[in-house]
């Protein structure tokens, strides 16, 4: 007997934009709209909580909510170039008065934050209202949130599959049409990752651009960095423009307010593939050779990267997986003094314990390992040559099934599916490089969003927003909207 449709789980998009006060703008749009008075941020964070509300059932993308305390911010007086914005904080920075659990139950015992995080500070200054914290895997270790202690979170293009990560709560209320912005943080692709998963723009700005606690850690190799995920590049250029008016670094060539496209030819170069995965997906393959020949088309000049002169290879990629073990062997022996004293370790996932194991047993060689990371700047300087900027894929594939990178997978098995979906990313953190993502297609064949990857040198946010400007309004980004 064929299986009945009505027993089959609906896995089809999930957009909420409805003709309410957030209708379809982007950040810019709807803070706009408040400055001018024909929204007030009471409609605007009450439009985003009845979305939330309708939502959370089908993305489960919020830790926690905080939809009472958004209420009364929204009806006080709300200022800075996002006042009253409706957004959300990714649950592995503090907000004071919400639990900080990193994705964990090793944190489920914890109190409340007394505090909140600079980057929390910063998104209050600019004037967003959080509605709560957002969904990530235990300690933003891997890039799909699949849960031991809940549901998942889902992709809004396909339930099916995952929504990226670390930042998956994020990358699915945006995508969603929940909310216009959200907080992310990425210490190996988290923004870019469910961003090209979800079909978003997500920068990772350069290494300190944005306040991150591990900035002050005693860390032999610095790679986590702050920022957020739109659905526009105007939003990320707003955002950056309105945060660093609140936390300036000049150490950092001034990024200010980016608010046209580049206007000259640039020298990029491109890369295709990489050693540590040589067969991206078809769809993967033609969204970075079209945005190649768009480029041309606009005046720059396109070159393509000998894969010797590439300097993520297979060797660095081992180097990364064991930095990340170690930093996860360090979370499994000292959380009670590193994280908070109410950390359990034995509530640590099955992929932590596994990272931490693969630290124990090569103890030996994370020496070595941290030395060439710290020697990674120079041949990113290398590999860059004369090219301004480095174009590539962000993943290897479209966002795979939740059950490809589940929570029930064996270490290895995991380990091994997500190096080779995620092979892109990491040089950037290592290095402290900005780095964007942009949706410039859509895989025909799973009707999931494709992208490609701009990276730049440390402190070139300026040129990496101006020239996505320019791709943006040259191209057209896939709308989730369009296929609902």
């Amino acid at each position: 007997m064929p299986d009945n449709p009505a027993d089959k789980p609906d896995t089809g998009p999930v957009w909420m934009g409805t003709d309410d006060a957030l209708g379809d703008h982007d950040a810019v749009g709807v803070a706009d709209l408040i400055a001018s008075g024909e929204i007030s941020a009471a409609e605007a964070v009450d439009a985003a909580i009845e979305r939330a509300e309708r939502a959370e059932p089908l993305i489960a993308a919020f830790a926690t909510t905080d939809f009472d305390r958004a209420r009364r911010r929204a009806g006080g007086p709300v200022e800075g170039r996002f006042g009253g914005l409706p957004t959300a904080i990714k649950d592995q920075t503090a907000v004071a008065g919400l639990p900080l659990g990193f994705g964990s139950q090793t944190l489920a015992d914890a109190e409340p934050s007394a505090t909140s995080s600079p980057i929390t500070e910063i998104f209050e200054a600019v004037g967003t209202i959080s509605l709560g914290t957002t969904t990530l895997p235990e300690f933003g270790l891997t890039s799909s949130s699949d849960f031991h202690h809940g549901p998942p979170t889902h992709n809004p293009w396909n339930r099916d599959h995952i929504a990226g990560g670390s930042s998956s709560g994020a990358a699915a209320l945006v995508a969603a049409g929940v909310l216009p912005l959200a907080h992310g943080g990425d210490g190996g692709g988290s923004i870019r990752i469910p961003a090209a998963a979800c079909g978003l723009v997500g920068l990772k700005p350069s290494r300190g651009r944005l306040p991150h606690e591990n900035d002050v850690a005693p860390l032999p190799v610095k790679i986590s960095a702050y920022g957020v995920l739109s659905r526009s590049v105007a939003d990320q250029c707003a955002f950056l423009a309105a945060a660093e008016q609140h936390f300036p670094q000049p150490a950092l060539t001034p990024v200010g307010l980016v608010d046209r496209p580049l206007d000259r030819p640039l020298r990029i170069g491109v890369l295709t593939t990489s050693p540590v995965n040589r067969t991206p997906s078809p769809s993967v393959t033609a969204a970075v050779n079209e945005t190649a020949s768009l480029l041309e088309h606009l005046g720059h000049h396109v070159t393509y990267i000998d894969e010797s002169d590439e300097a993520t290879t297979q060797a660095f990629g081992d180097d990364f997986v064991l930095y990340w073990a170690f930093l996860a062997g360090a979370l499994a022996i000292g959380g009670r003094k590193l994280i908070n004293p109410a950390f359990d370790s034995s509530k640590l996932t099955s992929f932590t314990r596994g990272l931490a194991g693969h630290a124990r047993r090569n103890i030996h060689l994370i020496p070595g390992a941290i030395r060439r990371l710290k020697a990674a700047p120079e041949l990113y300087h290398q590999q860059f040559g004369a090219c301004d900027v480095v174009l590539s894929p962000t993943v290897s594939d479209p966002a795979p099934t939740l059950a490809h990178l589940g929570k029930d997978l064996d270490y290895q098995t995991h380990m091994d599916r997500l190096m080779r979906w995620a092979a892109y990313t990491p040089l950037h953190n290592v290095v402290g490089a900005p780095g964007i993502h942009l949706p410039v297609g859509l895989d025909a064949d799973l009707t999931l969003p494709v992208g490609v990857h701009f990276a730049a040198r440390v402190g070139q946010e300026r040129l990496l927003l101006e020239l996505a400007l320019q791709v943006e309004q040259a191209s057209s980004f896939p709308k989730l909207s369009d296929f609902v």
